[in-house]
């Protein structure tokens, strides 16, 4: 209570004038900050466009995504009609180069073709899913020379592929057995499945050394490999943001590969134990050739890459899912 005839107490005021005026104080900081970042943006794109092709302004942090629309091809044609065959955009924040006429294209993919052998490193590619053992994500260098090396000299050689001829023709004449039948009884046939399943157990019987069965849902685990990988990820483009996982991408890719992880363990346990009905009779799959090689180097010439599993999983999932989904399109 306050004496008659003293001033009144300014202490509650003056605590809620510091209070509103470090809010205000706290709020002018972050302004002039994100001012600052979005300046230093602006100005940084502006050299950077001096070095880059033609192309549209971009917006901070989200560059050029939102031109894309929900039809992305669409809206690069669209662009590329404004901007020309190589047009430069700002995907999130990762500086993007657009070719889309067939003279540009064999520039970079037939003349300068080793400058751009390399695979952007995506979120996925980053989470030890084999991506620096086999070729797929590989970057391009004497690692991954070596690996196409092996692959082409022991596993898709002239001479190996003949050596399956007998496999092909066992799986054609089962698949025409089966058209057969069906003709026989009426029944409707899904031609593209029963072709696709064909040509899968061929790839299998192969790689694996055994048909698609219900103990290895190789096809389900590879197509759910790629929808995860093939999911928008914002975080590809706003790398910042990965440790936040907005999406569950990464915990998602986790668990596929996870899943590849196990089955591919299991089939390589299962040739090891079973490795003495090889013999040099025996039809060789790829998992008992490259069972073989284990602990030599991968390349003669380039004898610090030794052959170990994680090479084997990486060029057996690789093998498998290139066939598969060169099937899949074939078909199509």
């Amino acid at each position: 209570m306050t004496p008659l005839g003293s001033p009144p107490s300014s202490h509650g005021t003056l605590s809620n004038m510091d209070s509103s005026t470090l809010s205000i104080l706290l709020s002018l900081l972050f302004t002039t900050l994100l001012s600052f970042a979005a300046g230093l943006l602006f100005w940084s794109d502006l050299s950077h466009r001096r070095r880059f092709p033609p192309g549209p302004l971009p917006l901070p942090i989200i560059g050029n995504l939102h031109m894309l629309g929900d039809l992305p091809h669409h809206g690069l044609r669209r662009l590329s009609a404004q901007y020309g065959p190589i047009m430069s955009l700002r995907l999130g924040l990762i500086p993007t180069v657009v070719v889309s006429s067939p003279e540009a294209a064999k520039s970079f993919l037939g003349t300068h073709d080793a400058v751009f052998a390399s695979r952007p490193r995506f979120v996925e590619a980053e989470l030890d899913f084999y991506s620096t053992k086999g070729m797929v994500f590989t970057e391009y260098g004497p690692y991954w020379r070596s690996v196409r090396n092996l692959c082409t000299t022991h596993l898709l050689s002239a001479a190996r592929v003949r050596s399956f001829e007998g496999v092909r023709r066992e799986e054609v004449a089962s698949l025409v057995a089966s058209l057969k039948e069906s003709a026989a009884a009426r029944e409707a046939v899904d031609l593209t499945a029963q072709v696709m399943r064909a040509m899968e157990d061929v790839a299998c019987r192969m790689i694996l050394g055994r048909s698609t069965d219900g103990e290895h849902d190789l096809k389900g685990i590879i197509q759910e490999s790629a929808r995860v990988a093939g999911t928008f990820n914002l975080a590809d483009y706003v790398p910042f943001l990965r440790p936040l996982d907005l999406q569950g991408s990464t915990r998602r890719f986790k668990a596929v590969r996870r899943s590849v992880d196990k089955l591919l363990e299991k089939i390589i346990d299962d040739h090891v134990q079973e490795a003495a009905r090889y013999d040099g009779k025996h039809q060789q799959d790829f998992i008992a050739i490259l069972l073989s090689m284990m602990n030599q180097p991968i390349d003669p010439r380039e004898e610090q890459y030794i052959i170990d599993r994680t090479n084997i999983k990486a060029i057996i999932l690789d093998m498998i899912a290139g066939s598969f989904e060169t099937s899949s399109t074939s078909i199509d």
